[in-house]
């Protein structure tokens, strides 16, 4: 299990960010499944025990690296003030929509063995932002809970963005991000009236 660090100590961060390293080389030449600790471990010069003071398994580590690249990227692109606004939404769909295609491409990439964890992780970090620009805006009356609102619109957002990163001919970007935001703002019932029952 892993230990408590202090991560503000430049020498750990230095150590944290070759095991980082090593484990994201290694993973472009072999792949993640074949992707050992020892691996990482003697690509990055230190210890077993080393690693195992900043993470608990191989798993833990994607895991973090995930959530600290999207957060990198988030906060790059998108103002900390935010809120759940329809521009802010337009702004993180576009930001979604572009990560996703220069990591994808247009072309199939997640192997099976990780896109359950990059799904996971990549929803759970989307959900909180969201939660937190809803939490801000103060409106007490809803029929449905902010969490599952949050929760929902992440997946709009998430799902839409990796599907259509992969997609050998996709629509725009600047398309695709408007579709979503009238799916989650506008609602099914509003932009398409027809498609429900009577």
């Amino acid at each position: 299990m892993a230990t408590t660090i202090r991560k503000g100590d430049r020498r750990i961060q230095r150590t944290r960010q070759a095991l980082i390293q090593s484990f994201k080389d290694i993973v472009r030449e072999k792949g993640f499944t074949a992707t050992s600790i020892q691996d990482i471990t003697e690509r990055a010069n230190v210890s077993r025990g080393t690693f195992y003071l900043h993470f608990t398994d191989k798993y833990t580590m994607i895991d973090e690296f995930i959530r600290e690249d999207f957060q990198i990227h988030i906060a790059s692109a998108i103002p900390p003030t935010s809120q759940w606004k329809r521009e802010t939404l337009y702004l993180l769909i576009t930001t979604m929509l572009d990560y996703f295609e220069h990591k994808y491409n247009h072309q199939k990439r997640l192997t099976p063995t990780i896109a359950p964890l990059i799904e996971r992780a990549m929803h759970e970090e989307l959900t909180a932002l969201l939660l937190t620009w809803l939490n801000q805006d103060a409106r007490p009356y809803t029929r449905v809970p902010v969490e599952t609102i949050a929760r929902i619109a992440g997946w709009a957002v998430f799902g839409a963005a990796i599907e259509w990163s992969q997609e050998e001919s996709a629509i725009p970007l600047d398309r695709m991000a408007n579709d979503i935001l009238s799916v989650i703002l506008d609602g099914i019932t509003r932009i398409a009236p027809s498609a429900l029952p009577a």
